[in-house]
């Protein structure tokens, strides 16, 4: 099955539904970076988590969602769009915990206190900027208390990723619910319900499930309705033409001394570790 986002509303569009799975699209980012195994379990939080945020405007726009925190992994980062696609960075890949006390990788740990930032660029003038602390750097309960601090929604946030034993992606996938303005009590108190039974997205998606279906457990007695199905992955945009705009910015004798001490300028791109090499007559 390939990486698919699902967005649904359901309860007479009272409440709105993101399922997302990203097994593929973390597994990717996993062979760019390298991290270790609990750093690739926060990373893959993230990277799902930004990419379902990202397709809840109808409008084109990029977003970027900043964890930063003062656990060991340092900044982790995402950079999502309406079209599904994802890339990220984090600061301190090599980061392997022992499990936490429930025998999961210990996410919150690696992450720590701090505060999640989320920034909106629709390309005007100034972009929307939101912040709210973390509240356990497990990164899905920090996305919900966003959503409930910075956005007035209620939101419930379910994020996961199974690592396999060499280290390697088993599935990833995401689970957010949103209640719009109009939900009742009842529908509240049932999904409420709903949501303290239901699996971990990675058991459901990790056995075959679909997003759809993932959707259909846990809300699909409130009358679903699919609006859309977007293919997601993880791309990096950079461009040699890209950096070389900020090269030139560094000035004509900055540049030279430069090449001058090393013969060429590298740059490393940090959300895919592309390699680009300029020399003197692309710079001079």
């Amino acid at each position: 099955m390939n990486d698919h986002l699902v967005i649904a509303t359901g309860g007479n569009d009272t409440i709105r539904i993101y399922a997302a799975l990203s097994s593929a699209t973390v597994e990717t980012a996993r062979k760019i970076h390298d991290p270790w195994p609990t750093a690739i379990a926060a990373f893959g939080r993230v990277l799902t988590g930004t990419l379902i945020t990202g397709a809840m405007s109808d409008n084109p726009y990029r977003l970027t969602v900043k964890f930063s925190g003062d656990g060991p992994l340092g900044t982790v980062l995402a950079v999502s769009n309406r079209r599904g696609e994802v890339k990220g960075y984090l600061e301190n890949p090599r980061v392997d915990l022992d499990l936490n006390s429930s025998g999961k990788l210990d996410v919150g740990a690696a992450i720590g206190s701090g505060i999640i930032t989320v920034i909106k660029d629709y390309g005007l003038k100034n972009p929307y900027q939101g912040v709210a602390p973390l509240q356990n750097g497990e990164v899905a309960a920090d996305f919900s208390y966003y959503f409930a601090k910075s956005e007035q929604t209620p939101t419930a946030v379910s994020l996961g990723v199974l690592v396999n034993p060499d280290g390697t992606v088993k599935v990833s996938g995401g689970l957010i619910i949103q209640l719009m303005p109009g939900a009742s009590e009842e529908q509240i108190e049932f999904l409420e319900g709903k949501l303290s039974q239901l699996p971990p997205v990675t058991t459901i998606l990790g056995s075959g499930g679909s997003p759809s279906e993932l959707i259909n457990e846990v809300a699909g007695e409130t009358g679903v309705k699919i609006l859309e199905k977007i293919d997601i992955r993880y791309h990096c945009d950079c461009s040699r033409e890209r950096f070389l705009g900020p090269l030139l910015s560094l000035g004509h004798q900055e540049l030279k001394g430069i090449i001058k001490e090393q013969g060429k300028i590298e740059v490393r791109c940090h959300f895919c570790n592309q390699l680009y090499h300029y020399d003197q007559s692309e710079l001079i």
